[in-house]
């Protein structure tokens, strides 16, 4: 398999599961800084808006960003990045709780960007990517780039904790949550 086709996988049985409630679609914050084209419908008078996940398949703007910052090519990274466009996700993995963050590819990643430099060497190199945080502790979930292990990142001590070997059989193990 690969990256984009557990993601394909993912989103089907995430949205079934939203398909059993009133509104039929999850719901998230209408936010101005995020591409619209996500959201369905009209905001409710607290704010929250049905949302769905839009096929992306587009590399070339992500591409871009780890040209700019210097960043290694992984293709996991790369599919993960550029083939959806979705808000943040709850997910169970392994009885472990977390918020996997928004991947907005049509405002260029702007929220990505924001995060690389929490992950950049001395040197300028860009040695993981965040894709989320732990919901219990607040860990930040990384996929290092040269490998592409999933890693919690204790972000005050640095230290770091293998969650799953590979983005794919991360996201193969997600479970809707929340």
């Amino acid at each position: 398999m690969s990256v984009k086709k557990e993601l394909d996988n993912f989103f089907e049985r995430y949205m079934e599961r939203f398909r059993e409630t009133p509104d039929g679609l999850p719901k998230f914050p209408k936010r101005k800084d995020v591409d619209q084209a996500v959201f369905v419908g009209e905001p409710s008078s607290s704010g929250w808006c049905c949302w769905k996940p839009l096929p992306y398949g587009e590399e070339e703007t992500f591409l871009e960003l780890l040209e700019t910052y210097g960043i290694e090519r992984n293709t996991d990274i790369v599919e993960y990045f550029s083939s959806y466009h979705f808000l943040g996700i709850d997910v169970k993995y392994k009885k472990k709780e977390m918020t996997i963050s928004v991947v907005d590819p049509r405002d260029g990643y702007r929220s990505l960007k924001q995060k690389i430099k929490a992950y950049t060497t001395q040197d300028g190199k860009v040695t993981h990517i965040s894709i989320g945080t732990e919901a219990k502790v607040g860990y930040s979930v990384v996929v290092e780039v040269k490998t592409g292990i999933v890693k919690f990142v204790d972000d005050e001590s640095g230290k770091m904790r293998k969650v799953a070997p590979s983005l794919e059989e991360f996201i193969r193990g997600w479970e809707p949550w929340g």
